[in-house]
């Protein structure tokens, strides 16, 4: 037997008072005598009937306290473990997504749901095999086929609830892959969202009740100018008004306050100007209601220097498109071949070559001729077999094209090929002291690679490559999601700084793979050391709004705790009626025998 409310045995301390009153209760008997010489028994008797005597046995003391006992074990609600339990093999799946964070009588429902997971552990039949499942954005085994109840138990306790959405549909598809050829099983699901799913054996633990709570739907940021501004969706998941206060900081700093009521079921937009141009923008409400993680949201805007780019062309629009793509880069055009300009930070030469090259910026050349010290053409071929090695400037990038013709290259020493015609380069990169170098044997009207959909990525690598853009493009990911890195080819380390400031190298190696420890809400820094310098990017994790805080619509017909509604379909059989039917009795009983004098 277990109970669910076992704080409720502090009332059997009320048996004791009960005694005090039959010890200092004193019981008097009518006597008719006939003479005075009884009373010196009787002062005897008064003597001795001191309120301290013995406690004699008295039936209605008995029965009082049996009725009381029997309400005390109505109050902690006990239950069984039942037959449904005594499976050989049992899986346990346990909700961790943020709904199940809720607040409910300042316990979380997901604190709830593991209490009672505990309980089944160490009720287990002996010989019964456990899987134990937590569902978050996937499914994952915590434990397999485990026959060890203290092991379980580890597991259980270290497990915590998550800002993560839970994935019903690879859960169950789980389920159902390893439930396929089992007989014997039985299924626990633990959450407070509505399944429908013709799994067989499976018992639904729907956990909590409906509850109030408002959040922060989104948060979509714009530079304007010289300042930002910021459009804010709040939304009330509950069924009565809130006024409430909307803060507002541009990075650290309080920009604004506003009162905000909301009525129930209802939401509204704040739209804030001109906020202190930043990085960093965080909404922020203040609340007390069951969610606290979908309180606050935030928005990243990763600046960077505007970089100058200098084309030499006699016209090249598929260049010049895939180049203004980037708003990072002020793109000047010109047909004549200048020999003396500086300022730029990038040249590209498209089939025109000066004498000699600035040295102030780097350098893109398109269809070369020959340059002493970093171009020397061989030959021109119009047939060939396409080739290319692994590299920074060509990841994500489909290079296979056609092309009429090209020029053979005998690259420098400091130079690397990453493009071949006949295993001969056509392409290479390198560093010339302090210039970068990308050069192409073809012009690219005489291939197709501006109608492929990987010739503006394949450009913008080649601009990440010379002119350093340090741009994270993708600033805005959900708890539990990964996220791309874009880390730029001079990095020689790069490090990830989460919202509590731990400090994690996610490169070398390189590529970066994608980083998936995302489930703490906040702004997350990305450090890229380049030579002696670091350089910043910033990106935001905000919880999943739309399907983890309407924890009203999760919760349908559900009583005060949903852990003891229904027998059929929870894993404990609850016994408390039976306690209250006892207690009754022996009160009746009680009746019976004070009206009869006993």
């Amino acid at each position: 037997m277990s109970f669910f409310s076992p704080i409720n045995f502090l009332f059997l301390l009320g048996t004791i008072p009960i005694i005090i009153m039959y010890l200092l209760k004193k019981k008097h008997h009518n006597l008719e005598v006939s003479s005075v010489y009884l009373w010196q028994k009787a002062v005897r008797d008064i003597e001795a009937n001191t309120p301290w005597q013995r406690l004699r046995k008295n039936i209605l003391l008995i029965l009082q306290l049996l009725a009381f006992i029997m309400l005390v074990f109505f109050l902690v609600k006990p239950y069984l473990i039942s037959d449904m339990l005594k499976a050989d093999n049992l899986i346990i799946v346990l909700d961790k997504s943020l709904s199940m964070s809720a607040l409910e009588d300042d316990e979380s429902r997901f604190n709830k749901a593991k209490k009672e997971i505990e309980d089944i552990f160490k009720n287990l039949k002996s010989g019964a095999v456990v899987t134990f499942i937590t569902m978050g954005n996937s499914p994952e085994i915590v434990a397999g086929n485990s026959k060890d109840k203290s092991i379980l138990i580890d597991k259980l306790k270290e497990i915590r609830v998550s800002n993560e959405t839970d994935n019903l549909n690879d859960t169950l598809s789980l389920i159902k892959a390893m439930t396929k050829n089992e007989d014997n099983y039985r299924v626990i699901f633990y959450t407070d969202k509505n399944i429908d799913v013709d799994i067989d054996n499976l018992i639904l633990k729907r956990i909590g009740s409906p509850k109030n709570n408002i959040a922060i739907e989104t948060l979509s940021c714009k530079k304007i100018g010289d300042s930002l501004g910021a459009l804010i969706d709040i939304v009330n998941y509950g069924n009565r008004d809130v006024k409430t206060d909307l803060t507002i900081y541009a990075g650290n700093k309080i920009f604004d306050v506003h009162e905000i009521i909301l009525k129930a079921n209802d939401n509204k937009k704040v739209y804030i100007k001109e906020i202190p141009n930043t990085n960093i923008v965080k909404a922020e409400i203040d609340a007390e209601d069951a969610i606290r993680a979908d309180n606050v949201r935030y928005c990243v805007l990763n600046g960077s220097k505007i970089k100058k780019v200098l084309m030499v062309t006699t016209g090249n629009i598929f260049l010049e498109k895939a180049i203004t793509l980037n708003e990072n880069i002020e793109l000047y055009k010109t047909n004549e071949v200048l020999t003396d300009v500086k300022g730029y930070d990038l040249y590209i030469y498209d089939g025109r070559l000066p004498s000699s090259l600035p040295t102030d910026g780097n350098i893109f050349i398109l269809n070369p001729s020959n340059l002493d010290g970093v171009v020397k053409v061989n030959k021109m071929i119009k047939e060939g077999i396409l080739s290319v090695s692994e590299d920074e400037l060509l990841r994500y990038v489909d290079f296979n094209i056609s092309m009429s013709k090209a020029k053979i290259l005998s690259p420098p020493d400091w130079a690397k090929t990453f493009i071949y015609s006949n295993d001969e380069a056509i392409g290479f990169k390198g560093v010339k002291g302090n210039q970068k170098f990308v050069v192409l044997g073809f012009d690219i009207h005489d291939t197709d690679l501006p109608l492929k959909y990987s010739f503006p990525i394949f450009i913008q690598n080649v601009l990440d490559y010379t002119l350093n853009l340090n741009i994270q493009n993708n600033t805005s990911v959900l708890c539990g999601q990964g996220i791309e890195i874009d880390v730029s080819p001079k990095a020689n380390e790069v490090y990830i700084v989460d919202p509590s400031e731990n400090r994690m190298k996610i490169a070398p190696p390189f590529p970066v793979s994608a980083y998936n420890n995302t489930n703490e809400v906040g702004v997350y820094t990305i450090e890229q050391k380049i030579e002696n310098d670091i350089y910043l990017n910033y990106f935001a994790v905000n919880v999943n709004t739309i399907l983890e805080s309407n924890i009203n619509q999760a919760i349908e017909d559900n009583d005060e705790a949903s852990i003891e509604k229904n027998i059929k379909k929870n894993a404990m059989i609850n016994i408390k009626n039976f306690f209250l039917i006892l207690a009754l009795l022996f009160l009746a009983a009680e009746w019976v025998v004070y009206n009869r004098g006993y």
